[in-house]
């Protein structure tokens, strides 16, 4: 069919791949071109349209030729001398073949270089981890923590690290630091269990009750009203020496689970520290 105006196809496809070659998405931006090239080749376009049509696709390659991703990738398989990509008219589709090539290459490429960085913050990681746990083991408490804090700065975004540091610093006794480990854990991941019964934890040992009592409740909000931590609570105020509160949170401990063995035995703990006064 002649036409004396290109596809709407040929002119999208053409606009998104200088478009993604701006961003820098090389992999779109190839695929974009290619398959404008497959369209046109199906067109037989005259006049002001083809003349159009190639100027574009002519400056597409050019600056595609000299993008530093692409001269890299080239570089990198030994190819130095230039123009990568050429284009000549009525050529089309050896066109297209030529940049699925390149893209196929190219993403090949790129996930091979993200699999060897992902390998190597990975190790960093590790590194870091290990570090801090060999000095905490060996007693070297300031050292061991500054290692354990590069890990919490560099990969704390991640889910679960800083609650596996603030589990290493509280088996260490830093109660202290393994309490504001678990807080900045709780902060990023407000769903993280382990990093709300850690900062209780790390409360308690530290006799910090208000601090445990607000953990708890935050707890609570979060996750809802269980039987255990109603009983964990008790436990709480009654080294709190608050005892009328421990009394009313086993005793909603027991509504929630009547046939509690444990919940039982501290009410019958409570009530006898009670008749004792």
């Amino acid at each position: 069919m002649m036409t004396s105006a290109a596809p709407k196809p040929v002119r999208e496809n053409i606009a998104r791949a200088k478009a993604y070659l701006r961003r820098d998405d090389l992999p779109r931006s190839m695929a974009a071109m290619a398959a404008a090239l497959r369209e046109l080749k199906g067109t037989r376009l005259i006049g002001q349209a083809r003349f159009e049509t190639e100027v574009n696709i002519h400056e597409y390659v050019t600056e595609l030729n000299r993008h530093q991703a692409v001269r890299r990738f080239f570089e990198a398989q030994g190819v130095l001398s230039t123009p990568f990509v050429t284009y000549a008219k009525g050529a089309e589709t050896e066109l297209a073949e030529r940049l699925e090539s390149i893209r196929a290459g190219f993403e090949k490429d790129v996930a091979a270089h993200a699999a060897q960085h992902a390998a190597k913050v990975a190790h960093r990681k590790e590194t870091l981890l290990r570090s801090g746990q060999e000095k905490l083991d060996a007693g070297d408490a300031p050292r061991g923590r500054s290692f354990l804090k590069r890990a919490a700065d560099e990969f704390g975004h991640e889910a679960g690290v800083l609650t596996d540091i603030g589990q290493r610093l509280q088996r260490a006794g830093l109660l202290f630091e393994a309490a504001e480990m678990f807080e900045n854990a709780i902060a990023a991941f407000p769903k993280d269990g382990h990093a709300h019964a850690g900062v209780v934890a790390a409360y308690m040992g530290l006799q910090e009750y208000p601090k445990a009592e607000m953990a708890y409740t935050r707890a609570l909000k979060q996750f809802g009203t269980h039987p255990r931590t109603l009983v964990n609570m008790a436990r709480m105020y009654l080294a709190w020496r608050k005892r009328d509160e421990a009394w009313t949170h086993i005793q909603r401990a027991l509504q929630l689970a009547p046939g509690d063995a444990e919940a039982k035995a501290l009410l019958a703990e409570i009530e006898g520290r009670g008749s004792r006064r």
